[in-house]
């Protein structure tokens, strides 16, 4: 009967978990932020900085720079000091379209992934 020592058990670890800090997990990491752009359009939606766009906050979508193709482009330099009324339907729209949980709010990983489909759709 062979037997099995407990460095070969070691070294299994070992090679395990540096498997898992390679350079394919700091790109993966790097990919779950949000782009300046969508990062500057979240942030000046978030205005409660509660880091999720609620509903009370669909309607500066807008004004913050999501356009009517509901694509991520970043904050215009210029913004109305109160939005139209009618930007609520668009800010309604994004909702749907990106409120994976159904929680009736965008989270920072839901706006993510919106943008980078949006961004692809090109």
């Amino acid at each position: 009967m062979r037997k099995t020592f407990p460095g070969v058990f070691l070294v299994a670890l070992i090679v395990s978990v540096t498997g898992c800090s390679t350079s394919q997990s700091l790109d993966a990491s790097s990919s779950r932020t949000l782009s300046p752009g969508a990062q500057g359009q979240f942030e000046c939606a978030d205005r409660n900085d509660n880091r999720f766009i609620d509903q009370t906050e669909l309607i500066y979508l807008r004004q913050c720079g999501v356009g009517e193709n509901l694509k991520c482009e970043g904050v215009p330099e210029t913004a109305t000091e109160r939005p139209p009324a009618s930007d609520f339907e668009l800010g309604r729209r994004m909702l749907q379209v990106s409120d994976v949980d159904r929680d009736d709010r965008i989270s920072k990983l839901e706006f993510r992934a919106h943008c980078s489909s949006a961004d692809q759709g090109e």
